[in-house]
Order: structure tokens, then sequence, then C-alpha cells
């Protein structure tokens, strides 16, 4: 219901639909599906489909934080985190450190270059080289310099640390792999909401095309009917809704 929301909303492929969109959305959310939920979220904030209402917006987000919705903690903890109160900003840390146990991609690498920094978190420059190891082994290129920076500052430390020099070799046999990435054709809702929502998030509007039928194929349930095709800029698939590493 919520990926026939989003179809029926952008009139993706068909004629719009937004009260139907609504309606969907709406009986996807009251089931607390928690992507429903921060998708409906979004609608309210930026008044897609619906009447911009800040209140329920902020409602619908509550209620994916409280179902500890990685994307909802993330969203949620960088808020908190811009907040100049250093209560706020704890508050925000803790949100964040949630939202990154549970694998969320931007949450872990937030919260390793916040190590690394020691800004808001306690500097902790091995764990920090620990996240981006992982970051770097799942294809995360943003994070390989950032391992490369950890990796440099820790082998200062192995003259007087010689417990460091196995972690500097491991972060740079890690560093040094090739990943090979195998896409497969399991299809899931929440891949497919992927790009699609971080369009809305940086323009506030839905995309149409961002979901198409493959039309040489047949739907007969033994592969995937839909094919995703982000424009510049947008991030991998792995960044989407459920957003594990």
């Amino acid at each position: 219901m919520t990926l026939l929301s989003m179809i029926y909303a952008t009139g993706d492929g068909r004629p719009a639909e937004p009260e139907r969109a609504l309606r969907m959305l709406r009986r996807a959310a009251k089931s607390n599906h928690e992507p429903a939920l921060l998708l409906m979220s979004d609608w309210y904030e930026r008044g897609f489909v619906v009447e911009q209402d800040p209140a329920q917006a902020a409602s619908l987000l509550q209620k994916a934080v409280d179902l500890d919705y990685a994307p909802a903690l993330y969203k949620v903890a960088v808020t908190k985190l811009l907040d100049p109160d250093p209560g706020i900003q704890r508050d925000g840390l803790a949100l964040l450190e949630r939202a990154s146990e549970k694998k969320l991609l931007d949450a872990v690498f937030l919260l390793a270059r916040m190590k690394l920094s020691g800004e808001i978190a306690e500097q902790d420059i091995s764990a920090a080289a620990n996240l981006f190891k992982q970051l770097v082994l799942v294809g995360h290129q943003p994070s390989r310099p950032y391992l490369q920076n950890c990796i440099t500052l820790l082998s200062a430390q192995v003259s007087a640390q010689a417990e460091v020099a196995e972690q500097v070799a491991d972060l740079q046999q890690s560093y040094d792999m090739e990943i090979i990435q195998v896409i497969g054709r399991d299809f899931k809702t929440e891949s497919m909401l992927t790009n699609v929502v971080q369009q809305l998030q940086r323009t506030g509007l839905f995309d149409p095309g961002s979901m198409v039928r493959i039309r040489s194929q047949r739907c007969d349930g033994s592969y995937g009917c839909v094919s995703i095709s982000p424009r510049a800029g947008d991030r991998d698939l792995k960044q989407s809704l459920t957003n594990s590493m």
C-alpha cells in the first residue's frame, strides 16, 4: 500500500490520483507500517498531497521513532544534533547510536565522523576506524579517505602502543580489499522506496519515472518487475528506508 500510494500520488505510468494515494498511505500508516509513517510525515511536513501540517508531521515521525525505525531515529537525531543545547545534542547522539546499531548507513557514517573529530561524541579514533571499516567493506566509497586517515593516525601510536599494530594491519587489509558487489533479483518494497523518498526529502516533490515496469519481462513472481533509475547524485539502494548495511 505504501508503494502504491507513491504510484498514485506521482502518476507514474498512469494518471495521478492523489485522493487514492492518500487513502492507501493512511491504511498503511494505520497498520503502523514504519515506512508509511515516515513517508506520510514527509507529506505533511512538505504539503505534498495533503495540506501542510507540521504538528501532524511531527506526530507521525514520533510514532516511527517509538517503533525504533532506524531512518526515523536518524532524522530526529540530526535535528537534535544541530541544536546548540548540549542536553538536546546528547539526546540526538543517543538516537544516532540507536540508528547506527541497526546498521543504517547514514547513521554509521555520521557517528564514525563524530567519533573521529570528537565533536559532540567523545573522540575515539579506534572506534571510528572500525565503523569506517564496516562501511568500506560494504562498498561505501566516501568512507575510504576517512579510513585511510584513521590508519595514519593509529599508525603513529604503534610505537607507543604495540597492541594497536594488529588493528592497523587489519584496517589496512580492509582498505586494500577489492569489493565486488553482487546485485540479486529479490524484490523488496523497502528497497523500492529508496530513491523516491530521498528525492522527496531533497526536492519536496516526487520524481515521476523513478518506478517503471520492465517492458521486456513478465511478472511471474520469479523476479522483481520494477527497476529503479536514480539520477546523478542519488544514493545507492542500500540507503533505503530500511537502509541496512
